[in-house]
């Protein structure tokens, strides 16, 4: 079952020794959002079949929202719905929903090098499920070489972060939850 078998983040914390805490690290990056893209995600965001389904969250709500980050940050790509495999054998393994990563520059196999963001989907509002599966993938990475792979997890709506940084093997869930529908402006849309 993979990253998914883990019901908690306190479940990925117990089996792998790590650290769990609730602050503030959110910081914003200046980057211009286009405007047909700020409309085109307002639009969505006020569209109820937008959020008929899980599959309709990621691809019209999530997807565009990080297609935004995609093409201000031209290193990273979005990754959608790869399998990303580091250990099967301790529940390391699975399919995100999306992986933030640089793409690697050689090699044909593996394309998608060690990510720096996972983004989960709560599926069914079930937050401490999405925090277990975002631990365990922010975990994997860090056994790849990450030294802090970032987490996000959202119902398109509500948007969490955390932060896992390898060297104090600790997990920082940022106590503040953002809204994208609260004002979809420029700089709501910018702190996602």
């Amino acid at each position: 079952m993979g990253f998914g078998s883990f019901k908690t983040d306190a479940d990925v914390a117990e089996k792998f020794n790590l650290i769990i805490k609730e602050g503030f690290f959110i910081e914003t990056l200046p980057f211009n959002i286009p405007e047909n893209k700020r409309e085109e995600i307002k639009e969505l965001l006020d569209d109820p079949l937008a959020f008929v389904s899980e599959y309709a969250i990621c691809e019209d709500i999530i997807k565009p929202i990080l297609r935004v980050l995609d093409k201000a940050y031209k290193e990273f790509r979005v990754w959608s719905h790869i399998f990303y495999d580091v250990d099967a054998s301790v529940n390391l393994s699975g399919t995100p929903d999306f992986l933030i990563a640089r793409p690697k520059k050689v090699g044909i196999g593996n394309l998608i090098d060690v990510p720096a963001i996972c983004v989960i989907e709560a599926k069914k509002r079930d937050w401490d499920n999405a925090w277990g599966q975002a631990l365990a993938e922010s975990y994997a990475a860090s056994t790849q070489g990450a030294t802090i792979c970032y987490a996000i997890i959202t119902d398109g709506k509500q948007w969490q972060f955390g932060k896992y940084t390898k060297e104090s093997l600790l997990f920082l869930k940022d106590k503040r939850n953002l809204q994208a529908e609260d004002a979809p402006n420029e700089e709501n849309l910018q702190r996602l």
